[in-house]
């Protein structure tokens, strides 16, 4: 599993590498992060889709 976690988000993203689907996860205040609490993205919940998009494209390149 690639994580790939953006600060200013308050969460971690992956992805499946089967059918490239982002899915996030928050970060607790005390850096933890329950890998069961994978959700999948929805772009209508962000205002910058175009930064979600990369970091799903980063997330499609790392697991070539």
């Amino acid at each position: 599993m690639i994580l790939i976690r953006k600060e200013n988000h308050g969460c971690i993203y992956t992805i499946d590498p089967e059918s490239n689907e982002l899915y996030y996860a928050p970060v607790y205040q005390d850096n933890t992060v329950n890998l069961s609490e994978f959700a999948p993205v929805d772009l209508d919940d962000y205002d910058d889709v175009s930064e979600i998009e990369s970091i799903q494209q980063q997330l499609i390149q790392a697991i070539k």
